[in-house]
C-alpha cells in the first residue's frame, strides 16, 4: 500500500486506507465508551447532538445514525482532532488547510444469524456529493471514515467502487437503500464503466478517506459485535458554503468543527 504521502491512490481510485491506528489506546478508549454513551442518550458536554435518527428503545437491530455527536461528548471531539487525521488529509489532498465541518456517528449491530431477524443495517450505494447541495459547485469536500471497532470483513464495512469519482454526479443513489442491487440497477453509470468492488476493512483506530463522489456503501453486519464508526466530513480551503446554508452553523466553533490542519 502507498505511504500517506503519496496521494496517487486517492487521485486514482478516489480512496486511500490508513490501516493503522491514528489514536492512541486511552483515547480510543474513551472515544468507544463516548459513542456507545451517545448512543443510550448520555451526554457528558451537557448538549445534544444536532439529531438522531435512532434512540434507545427503538429497535436495536437497526442501523443508528446520529448527526454531530461530537456535540454530546468530549472525547468524540479529542477522536476528530487527532494529529495524525489531519496529517494524513493535508498529505492526500494537498490541501492548505483541512477543517471538520460535520460528523455523523454509525453504529452498525451485529446479526450473526445474517440479518435473517429483519435487520435493516445496510447502507446503500451512494455519492456524498449528492447530499451536499447547500456547498458552492467545485467545493473541495471529502470524508474520513474513523473505525472504533475492530471492521472485518464480516462486520459491515464500507465497500468502495474505485474510480467512480471520475463519472460525475449519477442519478439513483440511496443511502438507505437495503436492497444493494436494485440501487445499483437504478444508478445512471456511464456506458463502459467498469463496477468493481474495495471492501475497507480496519482495526480499531483506523481510517480511510474517500473522494465526495465516490460511489460506496456497506453489507450487513453478520458479525458477533457492533461496528462502531464516525463520519468525519472534511473541507479544505477551496471550499465554500451557499449564503444561509445549514453546512455554516458550526464552522466558527472549533471544538466543533475544528480546523485538523494547515501548511
Amino acid at each position: 500500500m502507498k505511504t500517506a504521502h503519496e496521494p496517487d491512490r486517492f487521485e486514482q481510485d478516489g480512496y486511500f486506507v490508513h490501516a493503522v491506528p491514528i489514536l492512541s489506546p486511552d483515547l480510543l478508549t474513551r472515544a468507544t465508551r463516548g459513542l456507545e454513551d451517545v448512543c443510550e442518550g448520555i451526554y457528558g458536554t451537557g448538549t445534544e447532538p444536532a439529531e438522531r435518527l435512532w434512540n434507545p428503545g427503538d429497535d436495536p437491530r437497526a442501523l443508528r445514525k446520529i448527526e454531530q455527536p461530537q456535540l454530546a461528548n468530549h472525547a468524540l471531539r479529542e477522536a476528530i482532532s487527532a494529529p495524525l487525521l489531519g496529517e494524513l488529509a493535508g498529505a492526500i489532498t494537498g490541501a492548505r488547510s483541512v477543517q471538520v465541518w460535520w460528523v455523523q456517528l454509525l453504529y452498525k449491530p451485529g446479526t450473526p444469524d445474517g440479518g435473517a431477524t429483519g435487520a435493516q443495517t445496510n447502507v446503500g450505494w451512494h455519492q456524498d456529493q449528492a447530499y451536499w447541495k447547500e456547498w458552492e459547485d467545485g467545493s473541495e469536500l471529502f470524508t474520513a471514515w474513523l473505525a472504533l471497532s475492530d471492521v472485518t470483513p464480516e462486520a459491515g464495512p464500507m465497500v468502495f467502487v474505485p474510480g467512480s469519482h471520475r463519472w460525475g454526479l449519477l442519478n439513483g443513489g440511496d443511502f438507505f437503500g437495503q436492497d444493494l442491487n436494485a440501487v445499483q440497477s437504478g444508478l445512471s453509470i456511464p456506458p463502459g464503466a467498469s463496477w468493481r468492488e474495495v471492501v475497507d476493512v480496519l482495526p480499531p483506530g483506523g481510517v480511510s478517506f474517500h473522494h465526495r463522489l465516490l460511489i460506496h456503501g456497506s453489507r450487513r453486519n453478520t458479525s458477533a459485535g457492533p461496528r462502531r464508526s464516525l463520519a468525519i466530513h472534511l473541507r479544505t480551503e477551496m471550499s465554500r458554503p451557499r449564503p444561509g446554508s445549514w453546512v455554516s452553523r458550526y464552522l466558527d466553533q472549533p471544538a466543533i468543527s475544528p480546523l485538523i490542519f494547515q501548511r
